[in-house]
């Protein structure tokens, strides 16, 4: 009977790992949202739509597709897993560039204030390093509804002497709400489909 006991209790033990494993990867997915036709488009007159996944230098990606007035003029090459979101590379103008070693946008969640994360990849001609804070956690009204979101401080540096500061508005579940650009101009979320 003791035998039995200990095999049902070491069963149960596996489920439970097995159960807070799979809430772990669906959190994520839902902390950073990344399904299939998603899209966020914002009062600028860009849309993101996120499709996947691809397989990319032999790299399972999904693939977030800019669009400018609904003309597609970039795309980026993420990977969603235990180390956050990465990118492994983009294209825009014909032009592919793959990042070695890829670049994280965003840790694993879940984000909290004071959090910081640097990454730098190499191109060859040149590096860029992206270095960001999530900075405080603010109340902020868009098209589309009032949010909590954290402020994220992405400063982004290239080896050639090139820099640029944006601050994105980030809600778990929902994704970026509001950019603010280095010269002050706010890009709000207008729609946005699951």
């Amino acid at each position: 009977m003791n035998g039995r006991r200990l095999l049902r209790a070491r069963a149960v033990a596996l489920a439970l790992v097995a159960a807070l494993t799979l809430s772990v990867v669906w959190a994520q997915n839902d902390y950073y949202p990344h399904d299939e036709g998603m899209t966020w488009t914002y009062d600028s007159g860009v849309t993101q739509r996120m499709s996947g996944p691809r397989d990319v230098d032999g790299v399972s990606v999904m693939v977030l597709t800019h669009y400018l007035e609904g003309v597609p003029v970039s795309e980026d090459y993420l990977r969603y897993g235990p180390d956050g979101v990465v990118t492994v590379g983009t294209a825009a103008a014909g032009q592919r560039l793959t990042y070695a070693p890829p670049l994280v946008i965003y840790p694993p969640p879940p984000l909290e204030v004071g959090a910081t994360w640097r990454s730098t990849t190499d191109l060859g001609a040149f590096t860029i390093t992206l270095d960001a804070e999530v900075i405080g956690l603010r109340g902020i009204q868009t098209p589309v509804g009032r949010f909590n979101a954290l402020q994220v401080r992405q400063r982004t540096l290239t080896s050639t002497g090139a820099s640029t500061l944006l601050d994105l508005f980030f809600v778990p579940g929902v994704g970026v709400v509001r950019f603010v650009t280095q010269d002050g101009s706010v890009v709000d979320l207008i729609e946005r489909t699951p």
